[in-house]
């Protein structure tokens, strides 16, 4: 927690964290994706939202990060908006429909384990990662420039996120510190459809709406916990950053050129061994063994839409 800040400091940080939304009647709810069916918090934590009242007398949205920090963004004097702290917050107990509160759902599930069907809301600080899980960043929605996460993530979240997501993709970071991700069905671990309809029926419903809203056919899982917190990331690449043959790696390579041969003037080629191989013919059996050698990490799947 961050507990150097006072309500409505300026945020030094990055703008992530799971979402809720509170009012003046100083009700707190998580909103499903793009729509009007609300899940009310209970119980509500009331000196949070009294604080948050006299920063937005509206009250409005607020974010959670990983490392339960509240954060919300305010209107300033110049008609921008700036984001200010609110307070710092443990969220537990249920998440209730209003119009059947018998099918209230918790808010932080513990009886879960790697690879579960995650059986409750699917939000949290999002951050996204490359194939092999090498790389993991933050991705500024304003700029889309990638800010890169400066720790290491631990191992068994790393092997499970590259288990689940070879090509890469994104997970969630609770603010009570589980990982979650998205995957596609046949990902899923055995046992999956069981898993499934033992699901309480507000969780298969919100599945629903993120295949009929964000055209997002994956399912919610549990990856694991993360024990250090919060998540700081530095600043995006720049094309004015310095940069040496090594980071390039280009050192190791001309290194492995050789000696070069000499050819006739007339015929500027030269035979390869039988055990060699063409980059076309490299292509063709990456293209025959679905290898991702070729891939562009730009180009990583958009698995886990920020607006639904």
């Amino acid at each position: 927690m961050t507990t150097e800040h006072k309500p409505g400091d300026e945020w030094d940080s990055h703008y992530r964290g799971y979402r809720l939304r509170a009012n003046p009647d100083e009700e707190v709810w998580w909103q499903a994706y793009q729509g009007t069916d609300r899940l009310f918090l209970d119980p509500v934590p009331d000196s949070l939202v009294e604080t948050l009242l006299e920063l937005k007398h509206l009250g409005g949205r607020i974010r959670v990060t990983e490392d339960n920090d509240v954060i919300t963004r305010i209107e300033a004097d110049d008609d921008s908006y700036e984001v200010v702290w609110v307070g710092e917050v443990s969220l537990t107990g249920e998440f209730v429909p209003p119009e059947d509160p018998e099918f209230s759902i918790p808010v932080a599930p513990d009886d879960v384990e790697a690879g579960d069907l995650w059986p409750s809301v699917y939000d949290g600080a999002k951050y996204s990662f490359a194939p092999g899980v090498d790389r993991v960043w933050w991705a500024n929605p304003g700029t889309s420039k990638r800010h890169p996460v400066q720790a290491s993530l631990p191992a068994g979240i790393k092997n499970s996120l590259n288990q689940y997501k070879p090509r890469g993709g994104s997970f969630r970071v609770t603010p009570w510190n589980d990982v979650l991700t998205l995957v596609d069905l046949d990902k899923l671990p055995s046992g999956a459809r069981v898993e499934f309809d033992n699901l309480p029926r507000v969780v298969k419903n919100l599945i629903s709406l993120r295949k009929d809203r964000g055209g997002v056919q994956k399912i919610p899982i549990y990856v694991g916990e993360i024990d250090q917190t919060p998540l700081t990331v530095g600043s995006p690449p720049s094309l004015t950053d310095p940069v040496s043959s090594a980071d390039l790696g280009l050192d190791g390579w001309t290194d492995s050129l050789g000696t070069t041969k000499t050819t006739e003037p007339d015929d500027h080629s030269v035979e390869t061994a039988n055990n060699d191989s063409s980059d076309e013919d490299n292509a063709q059996a990456d293209s025959r063994s679905g290898s991702d050698s070729g891939f562009d990490e730009n180009e990583l799947p958009d698995d886990d839409p920020i607006d639904w």
